[in-house]
């Protein structure tokens, strides 16, 4: 059995642990890691704000 490298290529070129990385950076925020929200609108307002919480958080660090 093949090791699975540490970037699998996707069928359209794209590298997929970036894919696999952005999920594993949602589900820090436990609010995302269990949908706990009946409406759609809420769940993707929570999903927007950690995107924008993990932006700031990665400029933070460029800018250091």
């Amino acid at each position: 059995m093949e090791q699975p490298s540490r970037a699998r290529r996707a069928p359209g070129g794209k590298l997929r642990y970036v894919v696999e990385q952005t999920f594993a950076l949602l589900h820090h925020f436990k609010r995302l890691a269990v949908r706990w929200e009946c409406r759609t609108e809420l769940h993707d307002a929570f999903v927007s704000l950690a995107c924008s919480l993990i932006c700031h958080q990665r400029l933070k660090k460029r800018s250091e």
